[in-house]
C-alpha cells in the first residue's frame, strides 16, 4: 500500500490514510485521536498544509510510515501486510476502535495495540454479519424535521455548548445551523422513536420513525450527524441531541440509544434529565429528583450510586423530550 506519492500532496495522503485506516466516516474519529476539531481537520484534508506535530500524530495513531506521509517517498505502510489492507471496519466497529483508541495512553506500545485491535475487530467482522447493511448513501438537504447530534453524554461534546446554552444564545440556532449546510452526501439508518418515560409514553408520536444521518463532511460547528424526526413536525428552535455513554439508566436507556431535548425545556421531577454539572466534564442524564436546595440524580441500573449535589452546581439541565434507538 503506498498510497499518494506526490511530495506535495500531503492533504491527499492524509486523506487517503485515514480512509485506510478509520474508513470512508472516519474523519471525527481520528480528528478526535489526533486532538483538534473535526472542523480543524476537515481544512487539512481540503488543503491547508498539516503542521508537522499534526502530521507525527497521525503517523502514530495510524500506524503509517512519517517520512511517507511527509515526502511521499517510500510505502505508507511498510510493516504492514497487504492481505486484507484494504478493508474498512464498519461504522459499529469503528466507534468501538475510536472509543478504545481514545483511552490508551501515551504510550511507546499505544500503536501497536490500535493496529491489534483493528485486525481483531475486521476478523470478527468477517465471522458475523455486520449491521451496516442498514445504511444507505444519502444525500442530505436540511429539513425544519433535523436535529443535530452534538456529542455523547458522559465524554464531552463536539460541538460548541456556548452557542447552544449561554444566556445570550440566539433563539432561532437550529435555523442557523441548518442554513449553514447545503445539500451534502451522508448516509442513513432508520431508527424508532420512544417516550424516555413510562408518565410520558402517550405522547409517542403518531409516525414514531427517525432516520440518523451521517454527514461525509462535519459542518462548521464540527456537527456530523443529524436525526431526522417527521413525525414531529416543525422542530423547535434549540432543540439537541445526545447519544448516551454508558448502562446507569439501562434497561430503560440502553448505551448507544440517543436523547433529544430542547434549550429551556425545564427538568420535571422523577422525568429523565441532561445536566450540566459545575466542574466536570461532559454531561450526564439521570432521573432528576430536587429536594430543597439539593438534586438527586438518580440511576436505573441498580448497580449504579445516585448522586446528591448542592442546586448552585448544576449549570443547566434540560427535561429529556424523546428517547432515539436504533
Amino acid at each position: 500500500m503506498t498510497g499518494p506519492a506526490d511530495p506535495s500532496a500531503t492533504p491527499s495522503r492524509l486523506r487517503w490514510l485515514r480512509e485506510q485506516v478509520f474508513g470512508p466516516r472516519g474523519r471525527a474519529a481520528l480528528a478526535r485521536a489526533l486532538g483538534v476539531s473535526p472542523s480543524t481537520y476537515n481544512y487539512y484534508e481540503k488543503g491547508r498544509q498539516p503542521p508537522s506535530d499534526l502530521l507525527a500524530r497521525a503517523a502514530e495513531v495510524t500506524g503509517a510510515d512519517l517520512t511517507w506521509l511527509l515526502t511521499g517517498r517510500g510505502v505508507a505502510f511498510p510493516e504492514r501486510p497487504t492481505a486484507g489492507g484494504d478493508r474498512a471496519l464498519s461504522h459499529s466497529a469503528e466507534e468501538a476502535f475510536a472509543r478504545f483508541a481514545g483511552c490508551l495512553p501515551d504510550v511507546p506500545t499505544a500503536p501497536a495495540a490500535r493496529t491489534a485491535l483493528r485486525s481483531l475487530l475486521l476478523g470478527i467482522e468477517e465471522a458475523a454479519p455486520s449491521p451496516d447493511h442498514l445504511w444507505q448513501p444519502a444525500v442530505f438537504a436540511p429539513t425544519p424535521t433535523a436535529i443535530p447530534l452534538l456529542g455523547r453524554t458522559a465524554a464531552g461534546l463536539s460541538a460548541s455548548w456556548d452557542a447552544w446554552f449561554t444566556g445570550n444564545a440566539q433563539e432561532d440556532v437550529l435555523e442557523t445551523l441548518l442554513a449553514s449546510i447545503e445539500s451534502v452526501a451522508a448516509s442513513r439508518r432508520p431508527a424508532l422513536v420512544a417516550a424516555p418515560d413510562p408518565q410520558v409514553e402517550a405522547t409517542r408520536p403518531a409516525d414514531p420513525t427517525a432516520e440518523l444521518i451521517q454527514l461525509a463532511v462535519p459542518t462548521p460547528d464540527g456537527v456530523t450527524e443529524f436525526l431526522n424526526m417527521p413525525g414531529l413536525g416543525h422542530v423547535e428552535p434549540g432543540t439537541f441531541a445526545l447519544r448516551v455513554d454508558g448502562e446507569s439508566m439501562a434497561p430503560r436507556i440502553r448505551d448507544g440509544d440517543i436523547v433529544v431535548s430542547r434549550r429551556g425545556a425545564k427538568p420535571l421531577p422523577g422525568h429523565t434529565a441532561i445536566v450540566k454539572q459545575r466542574g466536570r466534564i461532559g454531561v450526564t442524564v439521570k432521573l432528576w429528583r430536587p429536594e430543597g436546595n439539593r438534586v438527586h440524580l438518580i440511576p436505573i441500573h441498580e448497580s449504579y450510586d445516585p448522586d446528591v449535589l448542592p442546586v448552585r452546581q448544576v449549570v443547566w439541565a434540560c427535561r429529556v423530550l424523546w428517547l432515539v434507538r436504533l
